[in-house]
């Protein structure tokens, strides 16, 4: 018994060792993510009064505003930035495919039961088309819709694909074609309610909207002007 206490010994302190420094390793982590939050939805962009527009008798809740998250939550090297003029929101940066893959930005919600995001746009229940205006540069980008906290990863996020080929267009895209993925992985989740819709948002991905390779994506710069988002029924 004594001696296997004393060969065992070791192992069972490498052990301790291990544990302490993996729960190290997670608080750094868990910090990081903090802090890049509060930094990136400070760094706040206000959407124009008209950038959203809902059915007629219904409104937005609230003025949008925006906020970007990159591949820097995850140590990718993408930068990213959105600005307002006009009419018109422009995202617009650089990515570095090295230890990354994406640039995004999405509205940033008002404050309910003590935490961001969740408080719902006013979206009628009776939706049916997401229809985006956009000026691209031939890449294929994804509309977002929210339903929690950006930061809320036990949730899915419904996203559907439009590719830019230059000049102005107009994508028509119905509500059942957009796709539930949780941390870019496609999920099983109920029909989405567009009632229960916290934000809208846009990005740029290594992958489409259904999971799959993106092959318009891509190093390199990238510009999206989005000249408005109508909710129609």
């Amino acid at each position: 018994m004594l001696t296997q206490w004393v060969a065992a010994a070791p192992l069972k302190a490498a052990l301790a060792l291990l544990a302490v420094f993996v729960a190290a390793r997670t608080g750094v982590f868990i910090h990081s993510i903090r802090a890049y939050r509060e930094k990136t939805k400070a760094d706040r962009c206000l959407a124009p009064r008209t950038f959203l527009s809902l059915p007629a008798g219904s409104a937005p809740v609230r003025r949008l505003e925006f906020f970007k998250i990159n591949d820097e939550v995850m140590g990718g090297r993408s930068t990213s930035s959105v600005t307002a003029k006009g009419g018109d929101v422009t995202f617009s940066g650089v990515i570095n495919t090295n230890g990354g893959g994406f640039a995004s930005f999405r509205t940033l919600g008002a404050r309910s039961a003590g935490s961001d995001d969740e408080a719902p746009l006013g979206l009628p229940a009776e939706c049916a088309t997401v229809e985006v205006a956009a000026t691209g540069d031939g890449r294929r980008y994804k509309v977002t819709l929210h339903v929690a906290d950006s930061w809320a990863m036990s949730l899915p996020v419904w996203g559907a694909d439009f590719v830019t080929r230059g000049g102005r267009q107009t994508f028509r895209l119905p509500l059942r074609s957009f796709v539930p993925t949780r941390q870019g992985r496609v999920v099983k989740a109920p029909p989405l309610s567009p009632a229960a819709v916290t934000g809208v948002g846009f990005s740029l991905s290594l992958y489409t909207a259904d999971g799959k390779p993106n092959k318009e994506f891509g190093d390199g710069p990238f510009e999206l002007t989005v000249h408005g988002v109508e909710i129609k029924r």
